[in-house]
């Protein structure tokens, strides 16, 4: 019978190299991968997939671990986009995805690692403070962090430079001579919990609003449903002076436009406007702001590509990766002194 050993003989590749073609993964060239079918080909090598997970001791399964809890505080319309981005990408790579929630994930990344139920996971709800890098690092199960905590611990983290996206908005704005803006951000319970991605976008548009003597006034949503929009014409009324808006809450930043014309308010000639979103959300929903766009699907497929690396080589050096996205300009901004 020809084995997988015998394949990468033929190709003069590695046995590693076989595998990861036979998996479909994206990680191998074309050139590489066409040598590597040419040789199964020539062999009559065949892949039995239920074999092969057996004979490995492989599930061919990942495990996103999320959670549901707080009453629905943390819901964003973007969760679905990645939960959707990165069972696409797995099924690139020959996995399945499983769903593993529990009020804070620690449990459920013990359980997976002890019943050998998935090869690897992806945590998403990232916190600051997040007790289930302990977990994993305790564990020893393959990992990629979807969000970046305070200390990774060693252990993969694959995310959006929500950083820079702050302060690349602030710089537009102050570059067209805004000195007062509006913020307008996540339920306040959200950033009690700790969630990474809006506690380092929020302190990073401090920084840099501070750094450049810019007046922020910061309002939260009372919730985070397609409600959140009732947040606008609040801020409006308690910050009467501000000549630009900056909304990270993709529930807000969806009643915008309707909530903009309720109040009368001409964008960009009464107020300049940028955000920062999922490109899939503000391209569905045509969104007219300038922006930030994060591309999901990019960061969900690359933080498969990660894990999946990782599974193969367990002894890899860890990395965490803040992947830069684009400013989208949709004539939202205009020059704070234009009448």
């Amino acid at each position: 019978m020809v084995t997988m050993r015998d394949v990468a003989r033929e190709a003069g590749v590695s046995k590693a190299t076989v595998s990861y073609v036979v998996s479909g993964s994206s990680l191998i060239s074309e050139k590489t991968a066409a040598k590597v079918r040419a040789a199964m080909e020539k062999l009559g090598y065949s892949v039995n997939h239920t074999a092969r997970a057996l004979s490995t001791a492989k599930t061919n399964a990942i495990g996103v671990v999320t959670s549901f809890r707080n009453n629905g505080a943390c819901f964003d319309l973007s969760a679905g986009a990645y939960l959707y981005g990165i069972a696409a990408a797995a099924r690139r790579h020959g996995y399945d995805t499983m769903l593993l929630t529990g009020d804070d994930g620690v449990e459920a990344i013990r359980s997976a690692a002890l019943s050998r139920r998935v090869d690897g996971v992806v945590v998403l709800d990232v916190l600051i403070g997040d007790a289930r890098v302990g977990a994993l690092k305790e564990s020893g199960i393959p990992a990629v962090m979807l969000g970046s905590p305070a200390d990774s611990q060693g252990v993969d983290v694959v995310d959006s430079n929500f950083e820079a996206a702050a302060v690349s908005l602030v710089e537009r704005l102050y570059d067209h001579g805004h000195r007062s803006i509006l913020f307008i951000g996540w339920p306040e319970a959200v950033y009690e919990r700790k969630l990474n991605y809006a506690v380092r976008f929020r302190a990073s548009l401090m920084e840099a609003c501070a750094m450049r003597g810019l007046r922020v006034g910061a309002v939260y949503a009372h919730d985070a449903t397609l409600g959140a929009s009732e947040v606008i014409p609040r801020a409006l009324r308690d910050c009467p002076s501000a000549t630009a808006m900056v909304i990270h809450n993709d529930a807000a930043v969806v009643g915008a436009p309707q909530a903009f014309e309720r109040t009368g308010i001409r964008v960009p000639a009464d107020l300049s406007v940028v955000t920062v979103m999922p490109d899939q959300l503000g391209e569905g929903m045509q969104i007219p702001f300038d922006s930030v766009g994060i591309d999901v699907d990019a960061v969900a497929s690359h933080t498969v590509d990660r894990l999946v690396e990782r599974i193969g080589d367990p002894e890899m050096s860890a990395r965490v990766e803040l992947l830069d996205q684009p400013m989208h300009v949709r004539g939202s901004v205009r020059a704070a002194h234009e009448d």
